[in-house]
């Protein structure tokens, strides 16, 4: 951080993926109390939930340049500037987008517990399989609207898309999911990927503020009311966003051998 603010070019430029990359690895060494390093117990699920993370992100970026096989986009919710040329930009993009999903799921997984000291645990019950379905549904016509008729007015159905699509989908393919934790009574994960989102989004965008190769945004609505380069209403964003960060992970995890280690 010292580095970028005495404009340390290279620091500067690369500093939102250096400061996830040593929150990443701290969030860890936190877990690692409890016995649960990935770094430690499961280097390898460790890089491949970064890995995943990278096409996780890539969705995204895609309803943000909906005709993303034009260099001039157009970008419809944020903007990148200060980026260096390629091939350094690629690796500049592959390393940010690989400390996504890490940076949500590390951290809710470390605060779960003490969410869970307050929640406490639900009575559960079975949730009806129509009301699966109909999640499903809704969410298919929330991913497709903005890529059919693309719109700075959407952001918010971007967001909810994916995790209302998904989550069914891996509570019945038997993954993780937030249905099959009501089903249970597990009130906690839920809870934790909702405050983990929000504590991860200010990190962003303050980390972000402080680089040289940054994004910023336009919305509709009270867009010149900022934290950071942030609209104050698009901080709303990053509780469902991690949501689709879970559900995404399981769905592409679910799909490639073995299991991750449970949480």
């Amino acid at each position: 951080m010292a580095l970028a603010l005495a404009h340390v070019g290279i620091v500067e430029q690369n500093l939102t993926p250096m400061c996830w990359t040593g929150f990443i690895l701290a969030v860890d060494g936190m877990l690692a109390a409890r016995g649960r390093a990935w770094l430690r117990h499961a280097p390898g699920e460790l890089a491949l939930m970064a890995a995943i993370s990278i096409p996780s992100w890539l969705l995204f970026e895609l309803y943000d340049r909906p005709r993303f096989w034009l260099a001039s986009g157009p970008e419809l919710w944020w903007h990148y500037s200060g980026l260096p040329p390629w091939p350094w930009r690629g690796l500049g993009y592959a390393w940010s987008f690989a400390t996504i999903t890490p940076a949500v799921l590390l951290l809710a997984e470390l605060i779960e517990p003490a969410i869970a000291r307050v929640a406490g645990q639900g009575k559960g019950g079975r949730v009806p399989a129509e009301l699966g379905v109909g999640l499903t549904v809704f969410g298919g016509i929330l991913a497709a609207v903005p890529l059919l008729w693309p719109s700075r007015y959407f952001a918010a159905d971007v967001w909810l898309a994916w995790p209302l699509l998904l989550d069914p989908v891996n509570r019945r393919l038997g993954r993780p999911s937030i249905l099959g934790d009501l089903e249970d009574g597990r009130r906690s994960r839920a809870l934790a990927l909702l405050g983990s989102g929000i504590v991860c989004g200010v990190l962003w965008e303050a980390w972000n503020w402080l680089a040289s190769a940054r994004w910023s945004y336009t919305v509709p609505f009270l867009g010149s009311v900022k934290l950071y380069a942030m609209p104050l209403l698009g901080f709303l964003g990053f509780a469902p966003f991690a949501f689709a960060v879970f559900a995404l992970y399981h769905f592409l995890r679910g799909m490639l051998p073995g299991r991750p280690p449970a949480w």
